[in-house]
């Protein structure tokens, strides 16, 4: 490639107008020793790649970890030893005298009379009544805290 060319084409690379094909050529010509002087200036950018590829990992090589592996083993055997011998089984519900099904007499909780009656329905609708007033309140500050928030 001539100094034309490459002068041309490093003016599109960085305009961002360059193909895959025009890329290979300038790195190939930046990473040549006919390089014009003055674009030298660019063959550490063409060159990056080029080092960049021939960088490789080492790993530091580990010791055996026979041992701490076989110490876990034994400790692990040890403690599923040691819980199933431990395991007993679970008390059944007669063992507890408390837990016994008992009947309920649920006509002791019946209402007979009208006005009672008539009473509990009364709070049972003024306390929902209240409640559902509370709602809308409860939202509105609810929505402020989260405007708080995001904003």
């Amino acid at each position: 490639m001539n100094h034309q060319r490459a002068r041309a084409l490093i003016e599109r690379y960085f305009a961002g107008e360059t193909s895959l094909a025009e890329e290979r050529e300038l790195r190939a010509y930046f990473g040549s020793d006919h390089v014009d002087p003055e674009l030298r200036k660019y063959v550490p950018l063409f060159g990056y790649w080029k080092r960049e590829r021939s960088i490789t990992a080492s790993h530091p090589k580990r010791s055996p970890r026979r041992l701490p592996q076989l110490l876990l083993a034994v400790a692990a055997a040890l403690l599923l030893l040691v819980v199933v011998r431990n395991i007993r089984p679970a008390p059944t519900v007669t063992a507890f005298p408390v837990a016994e099904r008992q009947p309920v007499d649920w006509s002791r909780y019946e209402v007979t009379d009208e006005r009672e009656a008539l009473r509990i329905l009364r709070g049972v609708l003024k306390t929902t009544a209240e409640k559902m007033q509370q709602g809308p309140a409860i939202t509105l500050r609810e929505l402020r805290e989260v405007e708080d928030i995001l904003d």
